[in-house]
């Protein structure tokens, strides 16, 4: 994993790292960034891994997940009632999993932004995903305090011998033989999702 940093050794804002899902889930200490600013995107294309790292960064094993739905209701009753509810303030961490078509809604991007850094002020985390590359993310975290947040850029493994560790992984974790993960690294396109089953199907076809 990446971080943006200065000659000085301080981290430019919004601070960027980079990686693989696995790099964020595994036993690993977290970096330093993610433990003390309190503002998080997660971001990366379909499939890649995005809720599950923001869950693992929640650091609760059925963290609270509001999805691009909830999120639209959830902005109507701030509005409705001129304050945020004592679910949304008082949660250690919370994730929203796909605040999308914020495009020309600079009032909800604002309402949003508040929620994040009045939650910020209490040390609460709250933990941003990309659901759709439609520039809402982008918009967040343009407008959110400069020095708050982390931008976490996720991509899959690139070349051979990376792929096809993910892949031996993946065996293990369903109880195939490792045998099962040669030629994997070839899938187009190579997606996690399209892995799984592809070794599923493999395995199913040789027993």
């Amino acid at each position: 994993m990446a971080a943006l940093v200065d000659e000085s050794g301080e981290f430019f804002s919004p601070a960027l790292l980079t990686g693989t899902s696995s790099e964020f889930m595994g036993l690993r200490p977290l970096p330093r960034l993610l433990r003390h600013r309190h503002v998080i995107f997660v971001l990366g294309p379909p499939g890649v891994g995005k809720t599950s790292v923001a869950c693992r960064l929640a650091g609760e094993e059925s963290p609270r997940i509001f999805d691009s739905r909830e999120i639209d209701t959830m902005l109507l009753e701030r509005v409705r009632n001129a304050r945020w509810s004592d679910e949304l303030l008082d949660s250690a961490d919370l994730v929203l999993d796909g605040p999308a078509w914020l495009r020309n809604r600079s009032g909800a991007i604002a309402l949003l932004v508040e929620l994040a850094q009045t939650r910020a002020t209490a040390g609460a985390r709250t933990i941003f995903c990309q659901a759709d590359a439609d520039g809402s993310i982008e918009e967040l975290f343009a407008a959110v305090e400069a020095g708050s947040a982390v931008v976490i850029g996720l991509r899959f493994p690139n070349g051979k011998r990376a792929r096809l560790r993910c892949a031996r992984r993946i065996c293990d974790e369903l109880g195939f033989s490792r045998d099962a993960a040669l030629g994997s690294d070839c899938l187009d396109p190579w997606r996690y999702d399209r892995l799984r089953a592809w070794l599923v199907e493999r395995t199913w076809s040789t027993e």
